[in-house]
């Protein structure tokens, strides 16, 4: 099992390797914000309990109109699973931003995992930022677009 002790340490070597805009510690909640680009940043929690890292990402709020045909593709994402390796999608709050998330067990992590995992995380978060600003049409499907990375280490 992962202390915070070791989890603080990856992250404070993960600077060096990863090259991010900045790295942030909150205390409370033990939370990492990884500035990547100047709009895009991943949080970084660890969850002691669960033993995991959850990552997030905000990436923005559809435009107005009919959300249906972005929805249904967030749900056909949240499904497979078993292709982005456990990326899935949700909504902060109605008509809300969409965030991405991933989790992984903190066991057997190192700089480099960590650092792969926190540039696949970005680059996903990246295209379907694009995509959630310019939604698709009615007749789009996830496959259209891809599905995302597989985020497995």
């Amino acid at each position: 099992m992962a202390s915070f002790e070791q989890i603080e340490l990856l992250m404070q070597g993960l600077g060096p390797v990863l090259e991010p805009l900045a790295i942030d510690f909150a205390e409370e909640g033990r939370i990492w914000g990884i500035e990547m680009e100047e709009d895009l940043a991943v949080i970084v929690q660890f969850d002691e309990q669960k033993n995991c890292l959850v990552l997030s990402c905000e990436l923005g709020s559809p435009p107005e109109g009919d959300r249906t045909a972005l929805y249904e593709m967030l749900m056909q994402l949240n499904y497979h699973w078993d292709v982005t390796g456990g990326t899935r999608m949700a909504i902060d709050c109605p008509r809300g931003n969409i965030v991405q998330l991933f989790e992984t067990g903190a066991d057997g992590l190192d700089i480099q995992k960590l650092s792969t995992l926190v540039a696949a995380f970005s680059s996903t978060a990246e295209i379907w930022r694009r995509i959630i600003q310019s939604p698709p049409s009615s007749q789009s499907t996830l496959q259209d677009f891809g599905s995302g990375s597989d985020l497995r280490v």
